[in-house]
């Protein structure tokens, strides 16, 4: 995408990040048509443990609301897209306005492109209201049927277990840099 626009800050929890870069390595040699544009948003993320996000940064399961080239306000469900029930409420993290949303503060503009030679719009974040958290909808999941999940999800599991994943991902030649963030 070919824009002279300053790219706002991007932030994303890293279990977002950790699935978005498994889906896009498994897409590499699929020559996917958004890979690229996702790619470069990850690359130049700041990671954030998912607790300490801010409440104003759209990640997946946050409603935002936006407005696409200055037009009436939509608001949508940001969900990976094996997560998607509702279509119409919810947005695909991997479509070009998902990935361009991803990351961004109230109040940032970010171009986008739904396809190599269409037009650049841009996208404008009004709103993030509620943030499902992975604890909150384990919980949520667990209460609905507990005997289909394993035993054990404490906090020292789940932490143990990205700590696996970032190294799996990540090995130690090819150090990955996590911030702490603080809520506002």
């Amino acid at each position: 995408m070919n824009t002279t626009m300053d790219l706002p800050q991007v932030t994303i929890a890293t279990h977002d990040y950790n699935r978005l870069m498994s889906v896009a390595a498994m897409e590499h040699n699929q020559r996917k048509p958004h890979r690229q544009f996702l790619m470069s948003e990850l690359r130049r993320a700041s990671l954030c443990h998912p607790d300490a996000l801010p409440d104003d940064v759209v990640s997946t399961n946050a409603k935002v609301t936006y407005r696409i080239d200055g037009g009436r306000p939509k608001a949508n469900v940001l969900v990976h897209p094996q997560d998607l029930l509702w279509p119409g409420a919810e947005l695909s993290v991997l479509t070009p306005l998902g990935i361009a949303l991803l990351g961004l503060r109230v109040g940032d503009r970010m171009p986008f492109q739904t396809n190599r030679n269409g037009p650049v719009h841009e996208v404008v974040v009004e709103d993030v209201q509620f943030r499902l958290l992975p604890d909150e909808a384990g919980s949520a999941w667990n209460a609905s049927n507990p005997s289909e999940h394993g035993p054990d999800n404490s906090w020292d599991d789940l932490d143990r277990r990205l700590d696996e994943a970032l190294m799996e991902t990540f090995p130690a030649s090819d150090p990955v840099s996590v911030i702490v963030c603080g809520r506002s």
